[in-house]
């Protein structure tokens, strides 16, 4: 029966009794009242149906509503010192943009094309007389030239010693000797380095799936198909094996570990089977500023456990559950610190459902963020020549005078709320959310060398979630696991501002070098992208 016919009632058929009228009253009342909380849950899920899907992405809130809060502190106690820039966004940037054309680079091609007027044009001007040149104006503007696809001649040169007599008189054997080629990044491959730099950067940095990549060489008239360039991704991946070992070495021994994990389709069209992979990523410290990636064919706590079987210190990540058995495997080597940026999405989630009491969480952790913002702003001036040991000193000490008392008074309006609301309703979620991590939420005040949140991994995740919108989906594990290995890369190059296609082309030609003679894993650490010199 829907609502409208049970709210139908014939008066003639009601009870007499008041009691039993007082008793049918209550039970209507409690059925609004559920038929309004699920009204709202259904509108909360709608508006954030609705912004996933069409709305902006961007957390920032609208100053105006900020006076809720201050109403709510009003009714309950003293607030603590909040002003809207620190309700309004997590962000850890105050730069503003720069605004007209910037400057152009010193370091692109100058080419000049020159201007003036003919020679009729000088007569009659002149009327007689004489021009003279007193200067030039310039301007200048971008230009482009389609990239350029070419033939690599290897040519090497082939020598036979001439017959020499030997002691019995007899000529001796010939010997031809050919001049020697560098080992190549493919042996037997057409690709040289550089073409091979230029589909990687393109699919693993902006994002071109090989089918379009091969229309773009088609245009050039030559066609490479797909299964050639995912072999040829393959064999690279192999090639930089070692190097790739070499990262997960080096982010192993940070002191914090940021990570993260997101979802990739795998369709598997040998086994004809689909499923959702994953790629983690492992973001080191500033002592050992590399990202890594890694690939599992699950979401099973196993692939962050191999992982991390030898990682001792700080990890920093979201709240997933695999992690619990791994922190307490660990024996405390491996320590839990909890995501602020989670928290607060929780809570900003939640406004269309409790705007008060999400507002009010909402400058709470506003606050925290106003704090981490100045200190980043004098660890960047007054503190930045500090070695590393007393700049974090120096961050704990500020946290603990400042952020613990706003963490202090959080945590008691918390514990106050959560027995008021209902425990499906989304804003007691996101206060159980908070207060299951609160150790964990709470333990970046305890060092200056850990963030607040985990912003980091997140935004080193960003290339695969905008790039698999464009290929869509691994076509196997075997191709997760290559693409994790290049990922890798060319993640540890934008870190550092490096130009990717500068840095694969260098390492396709001196990496098959390297390992063509006796070396050492330490050998390559100058491949390394935080420290690769363009030589």
């Amino acid at each position: 029966m829907s609502t409208d016919a049970a709210l139908k009632v014939d008066p003639d058929q009601l009870p007499a009794d008041v009691g039993v009228l007082k008793s049918l009253v209550v039970q209507l009342v409690e059925t609004l009242n559920e038929r309004d909380r699920r009204i709202a849950k259904l509108e909360h899920h709608m508006d954030l149906l609705v912004r996933k899907v069409y709305g902006r992405t961007s957390e920032k809130l609208d100053p105006q509503q900020l006076p809720l809060f201050e109403k709510q502190v009003a009714d309950g106690g003293e607030p603590p010192v909040i002003d809207q820039s620190a309700a309004e966004t997590p962000s850890t940037s105050s730069a503003k943009r720069r605004r007209g054309r910037r400057k152009k680079p010193d370091t692109l091609e100058r080419r000049d094309v020159v201007h003036d007027l003919n020679e009729a044009e000088k007569q009659a001007l002149a009327a007689g007389g004489q021009l003279v040149l007193i200067g030039e104006e310039v301007t200048e503007q971008y230009e482009w030239e389609p990239s350029c696809l070419y033939v690599l001649r290897h040519v090497q040169k082939k020598y036979v010693c001439r017959p020499v007599l030997a002691k019995d008189g007899q000529p001796a054997e010939r010997q031809i000797i050919t001049a020697a080629k560098p080992p190549q990044p493919i042996p037997g491959s057409s690709a040289g380095a550089g073409l091979l730099a230029y589909l990687l950067t393109s699919r693993f940095c902006d994002h071109l799936p090989y089918h379009r990549q091969e229309r773009i060489f088609g245009r050039h008239g030559l066609r490479f198909s797909r299964q050639t360039t995912c072999d040829w991704a393959r064999q690279l991946a192999e090639l930089c094996g070692p190097l790739y070992r070499l990262m997960i070495d080096e982010v192993l021994a940070s002191d914090v570990l940021h990570s993260d994990d997101t979802p990739v389709k795998v369709r598997d069209a040998h086994q004809k089977r689909q499923y959702l992979g994953r790629f983690w990523n492992y973001v080191g410290d500033e002592e050992h500023p590399l990202t890594v990636f890694a690939y599992t064919p699950d979401r099973a706590r196993d692939g962050p456990a191999e992982f991390l079987k030898r990682y001792r210190g700080y990890l920093q990540a979201d709240a997933y559950g695999g992690y619990d058995r791994i922190f307490t495997d660990s024996r405390g080597a491996i320590v839990e610190v909890a995501c602020w940026a989670h928290a607060r999405r929780n809570f900003f989630e939640a406004r269309t459902s409790d705007a008060l009491r999400a507002q009010t969480a909402l400058a709470f952790i506003g606050q925290l963020y106003k704090i981490e913002r100045a200190l980043g702003e004098r660890s960047q001036t007054e503190w930045r020549e500090l070695a590393r040991p007393e700049r974090a000193a120096k961050i704990a000490q500020h946290r603990q005078e400042q952020a613990q008392p706003v963490l202090q008074q959080f945590a008691a309006w918390l514990d106050a709320e959560a027995p008021r609301l209902l425990p499906k309703e989304p804003i007691r979620q996101a206060i159980e959310y908070a207060r299951n991590q609160w150790t964990a939420l709470n333990r970046y005040c305890d060092d200056g060398r850990l963030a607040i949140d985990n912003n980091a991994a997140e935004r080193a995740l960003r290339g695969i979630a905008i790039g698999r919108r464009n290929w869509l989906f691994c076509g196997s594990d075997r191709g997760g696991h290559t693409a994790a290995v290049h990922f890798s890369l060319v993640a540890s190059c934008l870190r550092h501002g490096l130009d990717p296609f500068a840095y694969l082309r260098d390492v396709f030609t001196r990496l098959p070098v390297l390992l063509a003679g006796a070396h050492k894993p330490g050998d390559l650490r100058h491949l390394l992208p935080d420290r690769w010199p363009v030589q």
